[in-house]
């Protein structure tokens, strides 16, 4: 058994009481940058969006009802590409933020902005709006999930137990 200040075996379990001046936050590493990769995990995740809406837009001029073989064929191929851009955004938004729920909610919104962009391009579809108050109401919230928390050095009274 390894006592505090001893020497530890590779690969044994880290009691965090034995190790109370270590910070629970992020490495040093990670802190110096944050704010780049915040922006990163931001950027990261509305080409995710951006890309997602493409992958459906052009699944939806590829499988349309009077499409010939070679735009079907061509929607597809897009669509594929665009579908793994997507995931390979996403995939580096999520290793950028903080939270994989703060990267799933700002990729949801670049997607729903990107839709209605694109179904008014494609399309000529304009929005209600009791749509955009929704897409208002998400925006609030993903201001709220991004805003900087205070950070608490001291634990609450009621969970000192």
């Amino acid at each position: 058994m390894a006592v505090a200040g001893g020497p530890q075996v590779v690969g044994s379990g880290v009691c965090a009481a034995s190790h109370s001046n270590v910070s629970a936050g992020f490495p040093p590493h990670l802190q110096a940058g944050a704010m780049r990769r915040r922006f990163w995990g931001v950027f990261n995740c509305l080409c995710a969006g951006a890309f997602g809406a493409l992958a459906a837009a052009s699944a939806k001029l590829a499988f349309g009802s009077e499409v010939n073989v070679a735009f079907c064929i061509l929607g597809i191929i897009m669509m594929a590409t665009t579908n793994s851009l997507m995931w390979t955004f996403f995939s580096r938004g999520l290793s950028f933020s903080m939270s994989s729920a703060i990267a799933s909610v700002t990729v949801t919104f670049s997607n729903i902005l990107s839709s209605a962009f694109l179904g008014f391009v494609l399309y000529g579809e304009c929005q209600q709006v009791l749509w955009w108050g929704g897409v208002f109401l998400i925006l609030c919230g993903l201001t709220l999930i991004h805003r900087e928390l205070p950070p608490t050095s001291k634990a609450l009274p009621h969970k000192q137990q």
